[in-house]
């Protein structure tokens, strides 16, 4: 059981055609019904908070939520937990609470999101425990996000000197679901002994770049991480802070612990700048998100939910298990 590679199981499986039919998939606007239900509780942290700040952040939470499942076909009924924290951050950070074992890859012992393996076969690693954490910065919270009044229509123009909240919680669910591990953050290097199915695809080096077959047929050639904020899109004119938690990964239910990860600092989008949308356009960047600016699921997304297995057509089927 789990012995055929990741690799080899996605080359017995994938043409470059099921691919690019698989990520051309249109992304729904509107969520439908989803068995995938989402519990929002707030720690003590988040006692500060008045009663409309906790009511936008529970239903931008859930809508963050469903919009994904909109990609994602889930079977079965599923209830996560997504608790809420509040601190002194310069934007949001978000990850699952724990990781779940899923046998050898490349000689390396290899894990996907706790959230992900309970949405993927129903089991859930840490039992009662809340599932996924994100923590939000006050300040960020009350003087820059935006949250709109229909997060699941997502319509109404967003302030030109705010961020956009669902953005921003869309992101956050991007860091629970796939875009998380334990490489190097400048390198992408890996663990010697165990990494994330995202990590599994890095190959990295001083220009680290993401390898996923489906994530290259979505973007045409293999994406570029940030340097810096290895769990992210693009690279600016320099080098990232490191916006996940560094040192020397926790334990817990007898798994290394997810990384907190977060979104990238807010600015304002240069009013020169022209051409074709690049990875700095994409939700999961790791630069800046422009104030005023709606960020969604795109293919790119589509593609590195397919490489870690989320979406069916991914590694676990046909064998790999």
């Amino acid at each position: 059981m789990y012995r055929t590679t990741l690799r080899a199981a996605l080359t017995r499986r994938h043409s470059a055609r099921r691919l690019a039919v698989a990520i051309a998939v249109a992304i729904p606007a509107q969520a439908s019904a989803q068995p995938v239900e989402f519990h929002v509780s707030f720690d003590a942290s988040a006692n500060v908070l008045t009663g409309a700040e906790r009511a936008g952040i529970e239903s931008h939470v859930q809508a963050a939520g469903q919009h994904w499942m909109n990609v994602i076909a889930v079977p079965d009924a599923r209830f996560i937990e997504i608790e809420i924290a509040i601190a002194d951050i310069p934007t949001a950070n978000g990850g699952s609470l724990i990781a779940a074992y899923i046998g050898q890859i490349g000689g390396r012992d290899a894990y996907e999101q706790g959230v992900t393996h309970e949405l993927r076969v129903g089991d859930d690693p840490n039992g009662a425990d809340p599932d996924a954490r994100i923590t939000i910065g006050l300040d960020y919270l009350r003087n820059e996000l935006w949250f709109d009044p229909d997060p699941m229509a997502r319509t109404a123009p967003v302030p030109a000197n705010r961020t956009d909240a669902m953005s921003t919680l869309l992101h956050e669910f991007g860091h629970i679901l796939a875009y998380n591990g334990w490489a190097d953050l400048v390198t992408g290097e890996p663990n010697p002994d165990y990494w994330s199915v995202f990590d599994s695809w890095f190959a990295p080096g001083v220009s680290p770049t993401f390898n996923g077959p489906a994530a290259v047929t979505a973007w045409g050639v293999p994406p570029e991480l940030t340097v810096g904020n290895i769990f992210h899109w693009a690279n600016g004119d320099v080098i990232a802070d490191a916006r996940c938690e560094t040192g020397t990964a926790a334990w817990h239910f007898g798994t290394p612990s997810p990384r907190a990860c977060s979104a990238p600092p807010s600015g304002d989008r240069p009013r020169d700048v022209e051409g074709q949308p690049g990875l700095v356009d994409q939700l999961m960047n790791g630069v800046v998100f422009y104030r005023g600016t709606r960020y969604y699921i795109s293919p790119l997304d589509v593609g590195v939910l397919i490489d870690v297995g989320l979406i069916a057509d991914g590694i676990f089927a046909d064998g790999f298990e």
